[in-house]
């Protein structure tokens, strides 16, 4: 079967978003397998650790967002890039552009140097940069 988190993944996941104020987590759960699994491809180590997850939460509501975005990358205004990897399609219909590779490049280094606490946004006059302590753009040289 394809690549899929085992049930510690998919809590660790879980918890990192919370934690990073998330206001949704969505579990895609397709297709069948193994052949006959009525909860396609969810185990019971899935709904174990689904379990766990809503006990930690009514347990620590004051983990909530404790680890904020405190540095910011500015992607282009409306770019709809699918953000999977740096040939991923545009609005899902066109190819990558010229600025896909560097996009990926710029984000995937700040991701390993500021986890979560990069916030990706875009570019929109009516968004307020003034809560982060760093603020890159999509076409910037910053390493």
């Amino acid at each position: 079967m394809g690549i899929y988190k085992t049930g510690a993944e998919m809590l660790q996941d879980m918890l990192i978003s919370y934690e990073a104020g998330a206001n949704y987590i969505v579990i895609f759960n397709f297709p069948r397998f193994p052949e006959g699994n009525p909860y396609g491809i969810l185990t019971e180590e899935h709904f174990t650790a689904m379990q766990k997850f809503w006990q930690y939460v009514c347990k620590h509501p004051e983990d909530y967002g404790k680890t904020g975005g405190q540095v910011a990358f500015v992607l282009p205004r409306d770019y709809g890039w699918g953000m999977r990897s740096p040939d991923d399609k545009i609005w899902g219909l066109w190819s990558a552009d010229e600025l896909s590779p560097i996009i990926w490049e710029n984000m995937n280094n700040l991701i390993e140097k500021y986890g979560i606490k990069l916030d990706i946004v875009y570019d929109d006059p009516r968004f307020s940069y003034e809560t982060y302590n760093e603020v890159f753009f999509y076409n910037s040289t910053f390493y």
